[in-house]
């Protein structure tokens, strides 16, 4: 095992993981690239990409992500359903929609995972998937956006 303090090999082989490229990734099913995208649309946060073929039974991809509120998780999972429908891929099962918590979209051998922040790190499930092969994905929120440009005050300026 690499031990370079600060490598980012390193981080990557103390949790075992094996990284990929984001277009490898994404070419190994039709369907994850539209899933990561509507995703990514849907502000989604911390978007990982693991591929389990070899490690599990019972699926051959996981994605990932986090969003920022109950209301975000409900719709990331209404909408990535929906563009997978509208592509002829239809759900075999889907759990959470009520808790939003956690929503976990099941295409038998893709499943969507989409947590608030608290579920995702209590679960853990790049941990518990650690030796899979992963992806990370940039965030597409820009911070300019979920700043006010407005100062606090603005409404006791007289111009």
């Amino acid at each position: 095992m690499d031990t370079t303090i600060g490598d980012c090999d390193y981080l990557t082989t103390m949790k075992g993981d094996s990284v990929i490229s984001t277009e490898e990734f994404l070419a190994r099913d039709e369907r994850l690239k539209l899933i990561v995208e509507t995703l990514q649309d849907k502000k989604a946060l911390d978007v990982v990409g693991l591929d389990l073929r070899g490690k599990s039974d019972s699926a051959d991809f996981f994605v990932i992500c986090t969003g920022t509120s109950d209301p975000h998780v409900k719709s990331m999972g209404s909408d990535v359903m929906d563009a997978l429908r509208s592509a002829g891929h239809r759900p075999w099962h889907v759990e959470g929609l009520d808790s939003l918590r956690w929503v976990l979209v099941d295409l038998v051998d893709v499943v969507i995972h989409i947590f608030r922040h608290e579920a995702r790190d209590f679960y853990a499930l790049e941990r518990l998937w650690g030796d899979a092969e992963s992806v990370e994905f940039e965030d597409q929120w820009d911070t300019a956006e979920a700043t006010p440009s407005v100062q606090p005050g603005w409404f006791l300026k007289n111009d």
